[in-house]
């Protein structure tokens, strides 16, 4: 599979990501998922091609957020659709990466 889209979080959502909720403000990692992220995996499963997430340009990426969005799109779909349609780089910051991969591997459980 090749990359055909490129997602980057600074430019096309914000550079300063909140929390997990919407109702927790705004940049939440659930707005993340819902409003620009889910649509995009969708096409690249259906369309068999990866999409590389670029994580630079992000003072820091809050684990709520990190759970909020790529944990909670882990927990729905597996995390192995996952890793074989997203790639990941940052180039200001390589531990966002291991952060966002650790996250999809072993997901936090949403709170009850």
């Amino acid at each position: 599979m090749e990359i055909k889209d490129i997602l980057i979080i600074a430019k096309e959502f914000v550079d300063n990501p909140g929390a997990r909720d919407r109702e927790d403000g705004s940049n939440s990692g659930q707005q993340f998922l819902e409003d620009l992220f889910v649509s995009r995996f969708d096409k690249a499963v259906e369309g068999n091609y990866i999409i590389l997430v670029d994580l630079t340009g992000v003072l820091g990426y809050p684990s709520s957020f990190v759970s909020g969005s790529f944990g909670k799109l882990s927990i729905e779909r597996g995390s192995e659709i996952l890793l074989k349609h997203l790639r990941f780089k940052s180039n200001n910051n390589p531990l966002n990466v291991d952060k966002v991969i650790n996250e999809i591997k072993n997901p936090t459980p949403p709170k009850k």
